[in-house]
């Protein structure tokens, strides 16, 4: 059979690999080794790549098995990249694009292979869906927020709508935390850094009964801002960019009340007060050249603060052959943002939302492994309210709206794979299907008009949309030899339509339409050199129609969602590691895409050819080392260095919005196992844009043009320790 063919050599991989899931792809430690003191417990490890572990099928599978374009970043690479969340990823995932959305840094605008969202109404959902451990996060706001106590985070690149549902039709993005255990350990940091970074963590698991398990994880951070906010005259006043308190919290237990069933139980928190980003005009009689650092702005900035809470309760049944899964959530959201664009024009926005979600799964195979299958049940319902006051020359015009809306969502999925006894058992046919019905309700309340005099306040305007999409998907995978993988797919995708919260009352009433997409992606992956060398490939074109697309309106600062027409995405992804010499491990990764609309109609007029993919950059390199010195009295030392390159591109569709293309270098250098009486210590330097390139996240009409830049150089130290 496929699978015993697949699993000859699974037991020697297990042997080698010093922990699943060690490797970061496209990161300083992409595909990389585990980290040096435990690759020195075992020399034959320094020796090889390690074998990854992902969960993307809803199952435990080596990565180079799952005919599937991921990203999997292990706890240490989480550590070494200082990632904590979703805006953490920048530059660290090929086809990936991220920016803050305009005005607030708890929202970022993800795209991935030049799909994804623009601004964050409460009535519109990602391209890219995003969960915690399972758990789907409906909002935007708020997902730059830390999660605290991550042991590993996923990144599916393409449609992933039969196993992750609708609002995956760019791709997904998975975090899963630590669980608790049976062993007792504490851990700690500290960190210090520029503009007075301020930060520590700190953990504990420890078993309460022979069945019970319990872990508590607390993060916190604070720092000054890079962009010095002059202003002192004002009360209350902070810097543009800084995070005046980032707290995180995570609470979980497991109980193994048999063998076979399993209940987890978490409650995380995430608290952030801080300065919204800072909008530098780059055109016009007003331009700054340069990267702008102070700014002594007439009204000020005042502290915005976002939180977001959750539980979430996991039954875990162990069936013999199968797993059946029940993952109950509920979240929520309560933010305030305080936006000072460029003085004239500043708002106050408050949103809120709160969200109940349920998915049945049942895993398993049968056949002697002949047959791998996952069906599930998934049920999702939200309730969400926005309040936005725009305020211009001060306040002497003054537009304000106050947005309810409501949304379920109830989908039934199953994908099927057969492995024939035929071709020595190496040939693997998958076919899936997931049937989604989507309804949306909205009401927007007009409570000041200053720039519609036509509109009187307290107009009441009704929105109500139905939603659904049969989605099928189809993969062949073929394996040429243990470490050589090829396969074919097809797959699809939808993502529900909406209403626009910022537009006048008939387009918010009309509202947009879903948003689909058909995708083919052909993939190899491989392991070579006796597992000295992974090159992982993957070619796409993604087809889309009725493209959600977000377009400036008269005024400029005011954005809609439009059904654009239909666009083409196509790009190929290179994934590469290398391990050059004893703790040497090299990492390298590519990606092109080549984006383009064949129809973009607004207002009844074409615009195809004036139109262009936003946050599409050409192309990507990314690429980096990481070197084990040989072994200290001291201590074991580990260097990290990475690169990344960048074209430039479009941050809207329109050509004002251009971005340049920038470099990026990083590094850390860290001594591990110092001796100490108990536990273990380790103490790491670290530098952020090493040369202090100037750059851009992305470039914003509002009215005039302006611009968000990207940090310049920051150094810092972390001091870690275990027991």
């Amino acid at each position: 059979m496929r699978s015993s063919f697949r699993s000859r050599s699974h037991a020697a991989r297990r042997a080698v690999a010093v922990t699943a899931g060690a490797f970061a792809l496209a990161g300083a430690s992409a595909f990389a080794q585990d980290n040096a003191q435990q690759a020195a417990a075992d020399e034959a490890a320094t020796d090889v790549l390690q074998e990854v572990i992902v969960t993307a099928q809803k199952r435990e599978e080596s990565l180079q098995e799952t005919p599937i374009a991921i990203t999997a970043f292990s706890a240490q690479t989480l550590e070494t990249q200082r990632v904590n969340n979703v805006m953490d990823l920048l530059n660290k995932v090929p086809s990936l694009n991220l920016a803050p959305f305009a005005g607030t840094r708890v929202a970022p605008n993800l795209f991935i292979r030049g799909m994804g969202n623009l601004n964050s109404q409460s009535t519109k959902d990602n391209a890219t869906g995003i969960y915690i451990d399972g758990v789907p996060v409906g909002r935007s706001i708020g997902l730059a927020t830390d999660i605290a106590d991550l042991e590993r985070v996923e990144v599916l690149r393409g449609p992933q709508g039969t196993l992750w549902g609708r609002n995956t039709t760019a791709g997904a993005i998975n975090f899963i935390t630590r669980k608790p255990d049976d062993q007792f350990s504490v851990a700690a940091q500290l960190t210090a850094g520029s503009w007075d970074l301020r930060s520590g963590r700190a953990r504990i698991n420890a078993p309460i009964t022979d069945k019970l398990f319990a872990r508590l994880a607390y993060m916190r951070t604070e720092n000054e801002g890079w962009v010095e906010n002059l202003n002192t005259a004002l009360p209350n006043q902070i810097n543009f960019n800084e995070d005046r308190k980032k707290e995180a919290v995570r609470a979980a237990l497991r109980f193994e009340a048999t063998e076979a069933l399993t209940f987890d139980y978490a409650f995380d928190s995430s608290k952030m007060i801080y300065g919204n980003h800072f909008y530098q005009i780059i055109a016009g009689p007003n331009a700054v050249p340069g990267r702008q650092e102070s700014v002594n702005r007439i009204r000020g900035l005042n502290p915005s603060d976002t939180e977001v809470a959750g539980h979430n309760l996991t039954v875990t049944w162990e069936l013999g052959s199968a797993t059946l899964k029940s993952i109950s959530a509920y979240r929520d959201l309560d933010s305030r943002t305080n936006m000072n664009f460029v003085d004239i024009f500043t708002q106050d926005n408050a949103q809120a939302q709160h969200q109940f979600s349920e998915e049945l799964q049942l895993v398993g195979d049968t056949l002697n492994d002949r047959i791998k299958y996952a069906v599930g049940l998934f049920y999702f319902d939200e309730a969400a309210h926005e309040q936005l006051a725009s305020r211009f020359a001060g306040g002497a015009v003054v537009d304000e709206f106050l947005v309810k809306a409501e949304s379920t969502s109830k989908a039934i999925y199953s994908q099927v794979t057969w492995t024939p006894p035929v071709l020595d058992d190496r040939l693997g046919l998958t076919a899936g299907l997931r049937y989604t019905e989507d309804s949306r309700k909205a009401t927007k309340t007009y409570l000041r008009t200053g720039l519609s005099p036509a509109v009187l306040p307290g107009t009441v305007v009704v929105g109500d949309r139905d939603f659904d999409s049969l989605n099928p998907a189809f993969t062949v995978d073929f394996a040429f030899t243990d470490n050589v993988n090829a396969y074919a797919k097809y797959t699809t995708g939808y993502r529900a339509g909406g209403f626009n919260t910022q537009s006048t009352p008939a387009f918010f009433g009309a509202g947009f339409n879903q948003e689909d997409v058909k995708a083919y992606e052909i993939g190899l992956k491989s392991d070579l050199l006796e597992k000295r060398l992974r090159v992982n490939l993957a070619a796409f074109r993604s087809k889309y129609s009725d493209l959600q697309v977000d377009q400036a309106r008269t005024p400029p600062i005011f954005t809609d969602t439009l059904n654009a027409g239909s666009a083409t995405v196509k790009g190929v992804e290179l994934e590469s590691a290398a391990v050059l010499a004893r703790g040497l491990t090299a990492n390298l990764f590519y990606s092109w895409l080549d984006g383009d609309y064949q129809s973009y109609i607004d207002n009844g007029v074409e615009l195809e050819a004036v139109r262009h993919m936003q946050n599409a950059p050409r192309y990507q390199v990314g690429a980096g080392l990481e070197y084990a010195f040989p072994h200290l009295p001291i201590g074991e030392l580990l260097l990290n260095v990475d690169y990344r390159k960048q074209a430039e591109f479009y941050a809207g569709p329109i050509a004002n919005t251009l971005s340049p293309g920038y470099d990026v270098w990083n590094a850390r250098l860290q001594l591990a196992e110092i001796p100490a009486p108990q536990g273990s210590f380790r103490v790491a330097v670290w530098a952020r844009n090493l040369t202090d390139e100037v750059y851009r996240y992305s470039t914003t009409n509002l009215g005039v043009i302006s611009a968000q830049f990207g940090p310049p150089r920051s150094v810092g130290v972390d001091m870690i320790y275990e027991f």
